[in-house]
């Protein structure tokens, strides 16, 4: 009797098994919904439109922009960068060269073209002001300096033949068009040298520095 019921289950066991490995098999050969036939597949792509659509347009722009896209992205990496580098001027009042505005506005203007870098100096600039709370009338004078940076820097570039010099040119000739300015608006002759030196030694550490391995990435 008790071999009887041994032999009954292992044969259920057994079938068990057998339906298994069977529902595998009719699993592993059957064909996948939407795609049985060509019929099919029209019916699933009509259905699946707009998610196909979408698929296929970000694929196509990706491939056909994607060089105007890496643009945007490093224009908006150094905009962040600039803004947030002078946050500090909300408590300290003092004017010190710490900032890199500089930084993405030469690397920018070298790597993309001046109008890149043009925006990224502007909108960093202006950004920066607004969030430090320190935006004044003065602040315009910077504006001019951050123009003609955008638009020397590719020709410094060709004839210094490297960003760290090219970065260390142009933030003195930065400073030596906007310290003029500052003192015409009545800022003290002290201070300003003190923005001077710190801004020049400070862009010579960050163009020796940061600025070559950035600048390889991005070329």
């Amino acid at each position: 009797m008790a071999e009887g019921r041994k032999d009954i289950i292992s044969w259920a066991q057994l079938r068990g098994r057998r339906s298994a490995q069977s529902d595998l098999l009719r699993f592993a050969h059957s064909k996948v919904p939407g795609l049985e036939n060509v019929a099919s597949f029209i019916r699933f792509i009509f259905q699946k439109r707009l998610f196909i659509l979408f698929l296929v347009a970000a694929v196509v722009l990706l491939f056909f922009f994607w060089s105007y896209l890496k643009v945007l992205i490093v224009m908006g990496i150094f905009i962040a960068l600039a803004a947030m580098s002078m946050l500090y001027n909300k408590w300290i009042k003092l004017s010190i060269g710490v900032e890199l505005i500089m930084l993405g506005l030469v690397i920018t203007s070298v790597a993309f073209g001046r109008l890149p870098g043009l925006v990224v100096g502007i909108v960093g600039l202006f950004l920066a002001e607004v969030i430090s709370e320190r935006f004044t009338y003065s602040t315009f004078v910077s504006f001019i300096g951050v123009c003609v940076v955008a638009l020397i820097a590719p020709n410094v570039f060709n004839q210094a033949g490297s960003i760290t010099s090219t970065g260390i040119i142009v933030t003195v000739v930065y400073d030596a068009i906007i310290i003029p300015g500052y003192l015409l608006l009545g800022s003290s002759f002290g201070r300003s040298a003190f923005f001077v030196v710190t801004h020049i030694f400070f862009n010579i550490w960050v163009f020796t520095f940061l600025a070559p391995a950035i600048f390889r990435i991005l070329t």
